[in-house]
């Protein structure tokens, strides 16, 4: 499978020179190489191990990693899943698609091969996504289908519009990640990302930058991540695919990142070569998060890290799925979540702190609660680290300050507040 190909391609060794090295990864009994790994509406694990050519299985895990058991899901080479409420879908080859609606107990399977002649054991999902209750899958390069019936029946969006108009191999088919965003579809591919008009049944392209292989929406705020190296950028972000800007990646680093994921004010990323780091200045600084992250040794001297191909956060422990052609590499592996992000109290902030309007477009108001008393800092910078705004806070003003931000340049902001006794951070998009 090509996007298989890039990982293999992309391995190699980079050396780091960042904080020091700070997890403790341990196998969990899920020793097989995996691709797919998820969590379901009620906290069950879902992974599929990963031995193509030969087809694969899909596995559960009802106690938090603990133990697994082999699932009924129908034997496939699966390499996608999407969850909606207690159901979970998973996309396999050859057009067809396992289906559990108490989230991986029992399973059925999905088939639209019908609808396109001659697919093959070869032609697989690489995503699935839900909007306006349709389930849209990819078939990597062949198209998107979708069921607007849980698979009685199944419709192939228009094929034309996802090709290049001077090069039809070179369009919107070689879908990597589709994502709803802002109540519209987009699918990245590997030569760019296309936006979907439901109601033509016709797709546009609205962006040219070349493999970007999977997004993370946090904020409003889109992010595409790009899985090839020797590109401009690993990260970037819009929030409406006319301006871009880019996360910084480590110094050093290529730009083959698997994944990016978002956890409680941080961003954890997931590099094809060098494992897992987490960020909590959006990119500014990354921290290494690999201690114990398993490896292999294909010649004396060089470790090559397995790739780590999604995150779950369960409770107070991470949990990482391992691909990797090496034996006794691949797996699902745990680690705990770092302390300064288990602290933060989400819950607390949103009972003391009101920021709105939120995206704002000439001012923005903090409503502190008015059964608290605070005594602070206020400070607002941009993502390169520029302050635009900073100001005490003190008990004796009244509970909201409104600040003006009409002449702010239009993009993604940072605020902080800090006390003796209180820390928060969030985030503001300016229009």
């Amino acid at each position: 499978m090509k996007f298989k190909n890039i990982l293999f391609g992309a391995i190699a060794w980079v050396i780091f020179q960042l904080t020091p090295l700070n997890a403790q990864w341990q196998p969990t009994t899920f020793n097989q190489s995996t691709w797919v790994f998820g969590q379901t509406e009620n906290g069950n694990m879902i992974a599929t191990n990963d031995i193509y050519p030969d087809l694969g299985g899909a596995f559960i895990s009802q106690d938090h990693g603990q133990t697994w058991q082999e699932a009924t899901a129908e034997e496939n080479a699966y390499t996608a899943y999407v969850v909606q409420s207690s159901s979970i879908y998973l996309g396999g080859t050859a057009g067809k698609v396992a289906r559990s609606h108490d989230n991986g107990l029992t399973w059925s399977t999905l088939d639209f091969g019908s609808l396109i002649p001659g697919i093959s054991e070869n032609d697989a999902i690489y995503a699935l996504e839900f909007l306006n209750d349709r389930l849209y899958v990819s078939v990597f390069g062949i198209g998107v289908v979708f069921t607007e019936d849980d698979g009685a029946s199944w419709q192939l969006t228009d094929v034309e519009s996802l090709y290049e108009i001077n090069n039809p191999e070179d369009g919107g088919q070689w879908t990597y990640d589709l994502r709803s965003f802002n109540g519209s579809l987009y699918n990245l591919s590997a030569f760019g990302i296309w936006k979907y008009n439901e109601s033509e049944d016709l797709w546009s392209k609205v962006d040219d930058r070349w493999y970007p292989g999977s997004s993370l929406v946090v904020d409003d705020t889109f992010y595409a991540v790009y899985n090839a190296a020797g590109i401009p950028d690993g990260i970037r972000y819009t929030t409406d695919f006319v301006e871009w800007q880019s996360m910084p990646i480590p110094a050093g680093a290529s730009t083959s990142i698997r994944f990016l994921k978002y956890f409680n004010g941080a961003f954890f990323m997931g590099h094809v070569n060098e494992a897992i780091l987490y960020s909590v200045d959006h990119g500014e600084n990354w921290i290494e998060y690999r201690e114990d992250f398993p490896f292999f040794t294909p010649i004396p001297g060089l470790d090559v890290y397995g790739t780590p191909m999604n995150l779950v956060f369960s409770e107070d422990s991470l949990f990482c799925a391992v691909f990797a052609t090496a034996p006794g590499v691949g797996g699902v592996y745990k680690a705990p979540i770092p302390n300064e992000l288990l602290s933060t109290n989400e819950i607390s902030m949103a009972s003391f702190l009101k920021v709105y309007p939120n995206p704002a477009t000439d001012f923005v108001t903090f409503e502190f609660s008015k059964d608290q008393k605070f005594s602070g800092n206020l400070q607002i910078t941009n993502v390169n680290g520029k302050v635009f705004y900073s100001s005490n806070v003190n008990e004796n003003n009244q509970n909201k300050m409104t600040i003006s931000t009409s002449s702010w340049p239009t993009g993604l902001y940072f605020y902080s507040i800090n006390s003796n006794k209180l820390k928060f951070a969030g985030k503001i998009i300016v229009k």
